[in-house]
């Protein structure tokens, strides 16, 4: 029973650990993404940077609000946390959207879109450049024990 729980708390301090470096890979590259927009101008750019915004932000509250509980709690706890997170990011992402639609004036809808969509794209190209990277890791350390093994 101990060695369960020892592995759920691991489990949950990895999940977590990975939620952190989504959150932060989405802020660099929205951070990125506005630098570069500077090309096309200065409104180009903030939007883009706020379009990066609304997606970290709202993720990192979604983050927030599913791992702020043990990894001890009743899975109805955890569930529910879950669902209310997901439904809390689901408003804060369109009262943003209407805060930035509303405030900023003037805005490139385009831009703003745009960065948003693909800042939302990051965790699933982060996870895809990580396990090519740990192939391509394994790969040459594979190669390596061949050519030991051809060598010696």
């Amino acid at each position: 029973m101990q060695q369960d729980q020892l592995d759920l708390t691991q489990q949950h301090q990895q999940s977590k650990s990975q939620a952190i470096t989504y959150i932060k890979s989405q802020l660099v590259l929205t951070i990125a993404i506005s630098v570069l927009c500077l090309i096309f101008g200065i409104v180009e750019a903030y939007s883009a940077l706020t379009g990066g915004l609304i997606a970290t932000v709202a993720n990192a509250w979604f983050a927030y609000k599913v791992f702020r509980l043990s990894p001890d709690s009743a899975a109805e706890m955890m569930l529910a946390s879950a669902y209310l997170g997901e439904i809390y990011k689901i408003l804060l992402t369109g009262a943003l959207f209407i805060c930035a639609f509303v405030l900023i004036r003037p805005i490139s809808a385009a831009a703003l879109l745009i960065t948003y969509f693909v800042i939302h794209m990051t965790p699933a190209l982060v996870s895809a450049l990580s396990d090519n990277m740990g192939d391509y890791v394994s790969n040459k350390a594979g190669d390596k024990e061949i050519k030991r093994e051809k060598n010696g």
